[in-house]
């Protein structure tokens, strides 16, 4: 897998992430709920990956292994993060990490 794969499945993740955490938080707003905006971004960050790349793997027939669970979880806090802190640091780092 390619950098440049998973930069932009980040990037589609993460805008995806965004705009559900903030109208969900248009939702909250409305009902007066209090709610930690972290907290909820790592939520949606982790349900929209799990179903993304389970998705993925019935699509193109990959069987459930750890190392599809590895990079779930690591899809998820990148998605997290880049939601977070902005695409632009995240995808830095990753191309200092991967020397691309």
């Amino acid at each position: 897998m390619n950098t440049g794969y998973i930069v932009s499945a980040l990037a589609i993740s993460s805008a995806l992430t965004s705009l559900t955490v903030e109208g969900i938080k248009k939702l909250l707003d409305e009902q007066g709920k209090p709610y930690k905006p972290n907290l909820l971004a790592a939520i949606v960050a982790v349900l929209l990956s799990v179903f993304a790349i389970a998705g993925y793997a019935l699509y193109k027939s990959i069987p459930m292994s750890v190392q599809l669970v590895v990079i779930t979880i690591a899809f998820a806090f990148l998605s997290w993060l880049v939601s977070m802190v902005g695409f632009d640091k995240v995808k830095q780092l990753i191309a200092q990490l991967t020397g691309g």
